[in-house]
């Protein structure tokens, strides 16, 4: 009995090795993919590894040859910096091949990023599918998110309709790039070329004003008010104005700026930058480390709407704004360094006193107005009151109407006399980008 016991054991140890050995083949494998509705790739299905390493790898010809250079640039400083490496592909077509599973092969196939780190990032492209994806590795998945990686497939996709390929390309590996960096807490010196940044000024006082935003009268005043802040609380303000970022984006450009004019780190972190651009009506504020809490204030929050405010109006308006801004936040760090105001920010964030007497003169007729309005209502109330009153006392009231009928408003009762309401249905819809499976995540996407 035990003998046929140990046979039978034996037997089905026997079946089980050669279902894993099954299992663990390429066919079973191959097998299991259509099962689960899956795309196999086989390594004679990928692109060749490279040679030597390369940040671009363009066999779809989508990118320029100084784009090209830019991305290399940009990835070797990155790479140099961090060990991170950033990958674009692109293929004229991926045939039967879903771009998630490709993605993740040539992902894992080609060892992109440090093995250790695991903080690759692959940015494939599909030209003739419409289809492009960001595979991210573990170690870069907390910084490039599966929605930020969707968000910059998202802003391809114009350029991308337009087939504007070659600088949508770019300015997504500076984006992912940046966003890498800073990860790392490192700056590049290469995406300030990428990223058309200007050189900083050899003199840089308190304006820069490359996009022509400014009246000569509040570049002086705006001038004279950081002098002041400067010597009242040793912080510095800087106006920077563009005239157009070409479809970079407004926060990315201004922190890239503050970081290669070394802003950040001037004046003990006691620096803030307010930045400006034209065609996109784009305006924000940066802080150094030391003014951090002045990013959620309630005065930069007031001067950012104060200048976005004026910019349906013409110069002159959209130059005052941006003066009354700069003497809005100087203000505040004064308060917050327990100083006096100096009497030129004072001045720069009032009105001429024209404004004020315009105020008045528009003002008095509208309370007259008003009050004549408040006069006829109570009037009117008063001599309905006194009319009821005068019925009621003359005993006429029961000799008015006589109907009996009546009748009812409201809602539906149901038996435990609680009111139940009927309202409209509604929907809700959305979505999500997937994650990948070689580590972090990803997106994909379709133009």
């Amino acid at each position: 009995m035990n003998t046929n016991r140990c046979v039978r054991a034996f037997f089905a140890l026997l079946l089980a090795l050669a279902l894993l050995f099954a299992i663990g083949s390429p066919a079973a494998d191959a097998a299991g993919s259509r099962l689960l509705g899956t795309t196999t790739v086989t390594a004679s299905d990928l692109l060749v590894k490279p040679a030597q390493r390369s940040y671009i790898v363009d066999t779809a010809g989508m990118v320029s040859a100084e784009d090209a250079a830019q991305i290399s640039k940009i990835g070797a400083e990155l790479r140099s910096k961090t060990k991170a490496e950033i990958v674009v592909v692109t293929v004229p077509t991926l045939g039967d091949t879903d771009i998630e599973s490709y993605a993740n092969e040539l992902f894992r196939s080609w060892g992109i990023g440090d093995a250790r780190m695991n903080n690759g990032v692959l940015l494939l492209i599909a030209k003739n599918d419409r289809a492009f994806r960001i595979e991210v590795g573990y170690g870069l998945e907390g910084a490039i998110t599966d929605g930020y990686a969707g968000s910059v497939l998202d802003a391809m996709k114009g350029e991308f309709r337009k087939e504007n390929y070659s600088p949508a390309i770019l300015q997504a590996y500076v984006t992912l790039a940046q966003k890498a960096s800073a990860e790392y807490g490192v700056g590049l010196e290469s995406l300030g070329a990428a990223l058309g940044i200007p050189a900083k000024p050899t003199h840089l006082g308190s304006v820069a004003d490359f996009g022509e935003m400014l009246m000569p009268e509040d570049a002086t005043a705006i001038e004279r008010m950081g002098g002041d802040l400067t010597n009242a609380t040793d912080a510095q303000m800087i106006v920077v104005t563009m005239p157009t970022l070409k479809g970079v984006d407004a926060q990315r450009f201004a922190q890239q700026l503050f970081a290669d004019w070394q802003l950040k780190d001037a004046a003990h972190g006691n620096t803030a930058l307010l930045f400006i651009a034209k065609e996109e009506r784009e305006v924000c504020f940066l802080f150094g480390p030391a003014l951090t809490e002045m990013e959620q204030d309630h005065d930069t929050t007031y001067a950012v709407n104060r200048i976005r405010s004026e910019f349906p109006f013409d110069k002159d308006d959209i130059s005052e704004g941006i003066r009354k801004g700069y003497a809005t936040v100087g203000a505040r760090l004064c308060e917050k360094a327990h100083v006096a105001v100096p009497d030129s920010i004072d001045e720069g964030g009032s009105e001429p006193f024209y404004v004020y007497i315009f105020g008045i003169l528009v003002f008095i007729p509208f309370l007259l107005l008003l009050l004549w309005i408040v006069g006829q209502i109570f009037g009117l109330a008063f001599f309905s009151l006194a009319a009821l009153l005068n019925l009621l006392s003359s005993g006429k009231y029961g000799d008015m109407g006589g109907g009996s009928g009546g009748g009812s408003g409201g809602g539906r009762y149901d038996e435990d006399d609680r009111p139940t309401y009927r309202g409209g249905g509604g929907s809700s819809g959305g979505g999500s980008y997937g994650g990948g499976s070689s580590g972090g995540g990803g997106a994909s996407g379709n133009w």
